[in-house]
């Protein structure tokens, strides 16, 4: 269970993002795509064209964090896309 204050979001990006993506790309993709401050301190989650994979860009005190996670069977489920598609949820 994960106890956030309340002024930390986390964005789900709704495109599929190229996991051979590091620190950099993400950073860049948050900034460009999602029009947000990779440095805010919220989570932006990114995943893969099949959902198998997800990654998880946040800033902490001194750095950036990347969070890896690969599922052996199923995917990630990100919510459907609306009319109004946003860049993000």
């Amino acid at each position: 269970m994960l106890n956030l204050p309340p002024s930390v979001r986390i964005l789900l990006a709704r495109e599929p993002a190229d996991m051979r993506k590091g620190f950099d790309g993400l950073s860049h993709l948050v900034q460009s795509v999602l029009r947000e401050d990779p440095l805010s301190g919220h989570f932006f989650v990114f995943r893969n064209r099949r959902g198998a994979r997800v990654k998880l860009l946040l800033w902490d005190s001194d750095g950036l964090l990347l969070v890896y996670k690969r599922w052996e069977k199923g995917t990630f489920r990100f919510p459907a896309r609306s009319e109004a598609a946003a860049p993000s949820v």
